[in-house]
């Protein structure tokens, strides 16, 4: 397992091919594909460019308050609506976590299988066979999702956005969906650990570039569960104490005329 803990250059060791094709894919692929998706009531849904602010962003209509009696304040609907899609958003995150804590699992043995056969050439036909149990265990780990949405992508994607109230003005927090359109995974998709299988002979160089990029993206999912999850407490906090009697007032909606994106916290979100 030693050989695959170092990585002296970001395409040290890759398959000669993929190296050279590498580039031309990334460079063809559109900088961010898929459809816009927001939390909004809750669930994952498509974005509702011609729906007013409150409808698209958050979940529900103030023109058409829900049938409660006694009513329930704008205010607290307004809380009450931005908390579940947070704690959905959680969830979501949640969820990418235990499948990226499983690829590292299947990561491990395909680090095993190519020790194996690498050291001992008789057992490569059963290495082989290890090798490609956990390729695929990889790949329907990737077809992951989270109410019927992708958890990953196959190169940069639209974030998943949650609007919510800061001070003066509504922010865009993004989930990320993560992107295994890598070097490092990518070997493993076109590799093999025996020389007699078909594919392109794996070295622990490309498998410790695939360690990297996964470690990035458990590091990503972390960062973004604590920002979700932070934002989630503090909503519910907030929600507690207008129950209670403070007063709250929500930030004025932006423009429906303006359907651009909101305002990021940070440069990364």
């Amino acid at each position: 397992m030693k050989d695959n803990l170092t990585n002296p250059g970001p395409t040290a060791g890759m398959p000669f091919l993929l190296t050279q094709s590498t580039n031309e894919l990334v460079k063809a692929r559109p900088k961010l594909a898929g459809f816009a998706k927001v939390l909004a009531g809750g669930r994952v849904v498509g974005l509702k460019h011609e729906a007013p602010f409150v409808d698209r962003m958050i979940g529900f209509d103030l023109g058409s308050p829900p049938n409660i009696s006694p009513p329930k304040p704008v205010e607290q609907l307004i809380l009450e609506s931005v908390a579940t899609n947070l704690e959905a958003g959680v969830k979501m995150l949640d969820k990418q976590e235990l499948a990226l804590a499983q690829m590292g699992g299947r990561l491990s043995e395909i680090a095993l299988a190519l020790n194996r056969a690498r050291e001992i050439p008789e057992s490569r036909e059963e290495s082989q066979v290890l090798f490609e149990r956990a390729r695929n265990d990889l790949k329907n780990l990737s077809k992951e999702t989270f109410d019927h949405t992708a958890l990953f992508s196959m190169g940069a994607s639209k974030p998943i956005v949650v609007a919510v109230p800061s001070k003066n003005k509504w922010l865009g927090l993004s989930i990320d969906r993560c992107d295994l359109a890598k070097p490092g995974l990518q070997s493993i998709d076109v590799g093999k650990v025996s020389p007699f299988a078909t594919g392109l002979l794996l070295d622990p160089e490309s498998l410790s570039q695939a360690f990297d990029e996964w470690r990035r993206h458990c590091a990503s999912n972390r960062l973004q569960w604590n920002l979700i999850y932070n934002r989630w407490q503090g909503i519910v906090s907030t929600l507690k104490h207008f129950l209670g009697g403070r007063r709250w007032l929500a930030p004025p909606f932006p423009d429906d005329a303006d359907k651009g994106p909101l305002s990021r916290p940070h440069l990364d979100n």
